[in-house]
């Protein structure tokens, strides 16, 4: 009886046997830092991103789409964006008593917070099962690919500009409150 309880926990702790072809999953992960890089990047401005992304593929034979092939694949997304300026490119040389002249480089993405990607929805038609998955790597990648970057750049330019503005002058304010600052942005002439 203890030989036949012994078992049957051998074979519900190990189903495998459950399968003719097994059941078998391995995974490993390997990271080595092989260097580390000081940088004085300035983050400015932060914007909450979120989005649904569809991917839309069907089989094709000589250039026209089979019926009953078509997947479509909703992805779900939200970070938050980091823009700001190289800290380190920027200059600043005094041009009168109480005026000094800042030269802002170009703004860049400074980087992303708190990424999230969900497939949320998948649909197929009648013949979709034979489809290969949708590529959601590639989906993220689109999400988070330079042109995208350099839109959020690109649509925030104002607000960038001013928030330049208000981290100077609250800098030079503080050394002494009759200081003032002219400004020269890369997209002006820099």
């Amino acid at each position: 009886m203890v030989a036949l309880v012994a078992a049957i926990v051998g074979v519900v702790k190990n189903p495998s046997w459950l399968s003719p072809f097994g059941i078998g999953s391995e995974s490993h992960d390997s990271q080595v830092i092989s260097a580390m890089q000081r940088t004085q990047e300035v983050s400015l401005l932060s914007l909450s991103v979120q989005g649904l992304k569809d991917k839309k593929t069907s089989a094709e034979v000589l250039g026209k789409k089979v019926p009953g092939t078509e997947k479509t694949v909703f992805l779900k997304y939200d970070f938050k964006a980091k823009l700001g300026i190289d800290g380190a490119k920027v200059k600043i040389t005094k041009k009168d008593e109480n005026t000094y002249r800042i030269a802002v480089p170009e703004f860049i993405f400074v980087g992303y917070d708190r990424p999230s990607f969900h497939r949320v929805v998948e649909d197929g038609s009648l013949l979709s099962w034979a489809m290969p998955d949708v590529d959601q790597l590639a989906m993220v990648n689109e999400i988070l690919s330079d042109k995208a970057k350099q839109d959020y750049i690109d649509s925030n330019e104002d607000m960038l500009k001013e928030q330049v503005r208000a981290f100077y002058d609250g800098l030079l304010t503080s050394v002494d409150p009759n200081l003032n600052a002219e400004y020269d942005f890369r997209s002006e002439g820099f």
